[in-house]
């Protein structure tokens, strides 16, 4: 079949991620995820399968909050090391199907490379804006406790003190006395993983309270 497909006898192949990766041919025009990626790195590789040959190439992903389930799954019976890597590199693959932002953009800063421009002109999101809504006083919040614990907690942490979630973290650190927790309200809960996410790309978090802009996000 890679033998057909490669001299062009049949024009769609579907594989596994590690037949996929073998295949060289420069004039793909089609990268089709039916699962999404446990990684970003692994969807970045994937999708370097299309357009080595200059010419364009679409990369198409279907999103499905079961996929992760069914991921995380597959991580039980590894080492508590192993599972917690796991799931951050798809919690990462996660905000960045969720995410409302250029595409372009979220993935070269992820590998740490500036990307400036606003719209690239080729991702959905910047050819097909998403609805934003103005979530600059959660960003504030945010802020605010992560001065407040001086920058000692993960991204999960800071958003159960704002949701007022009585974790092991936050009852062992005594944050149920600071006051953001609980803050949060329910009708904005689910927009702070995106406003860290986004204020992270955007690099607000680095600026303090008073220096950032305003942030918009799109509701889940």
């Amino acid at each position: 079949t890679q033998d057909h497909f490669l001299m062009e006898e049949i024009e769609v192949i579907v594989a596994t991620i590690a037949f996929g990766m073998g295949i060289d041919k420069p004039d793909v025009r089609y990268v089709i995820h039916y699962d999404i990626p446990k990684s970003l790195e692994g969807y970045y590789q994937e999708t370097g399968r299309a357009g080595r040959d200059g010419g364009e190439g679409q990369c198409i992903a279907f999103y499905n909050k079961k996929d992760l389930l069914k991921l995380e799954k597959f991580m039980e019976g590894k080492q508590e090391s192993e599972k917690e890597i796991g799931r951050q590199l798809l919690n990462e693959t996660a905000a960045y199907a969720e995410s409302s932002m250029c595409r372009r953009r979220q993935l070269l800063n992820y590998f740490g490379e500036p990307y400036l421009e606003e719209n690239c002109g080729n991702c959905d999101n910047c050819l097909n804006p998403k609805e934003l809504i103005d979530a600059s006083d959660i960003l504030s919040s945010v802020i605010e406790l992560i001065i407040d614990t001086k920058e000692k907690f993960r991204t999960e942490t800071i958003i159960d003190v704002l949701r007022g979630r009585e974790t092991a973290d936050v009852t062992d650190y005594e944050l149920t006395e600071n006051e953001l927790f609980g803050t949060v309200g329910n009708d904005e809960e689910t927009l702070l993983p995106a406003v860290i996410r986004e204020a992270t790309v955007m690099g607000y978090l680095n600026k303090g309270v008073e220096n950032y802009g305003v942030l918009k996000v799109t509701p889940l």
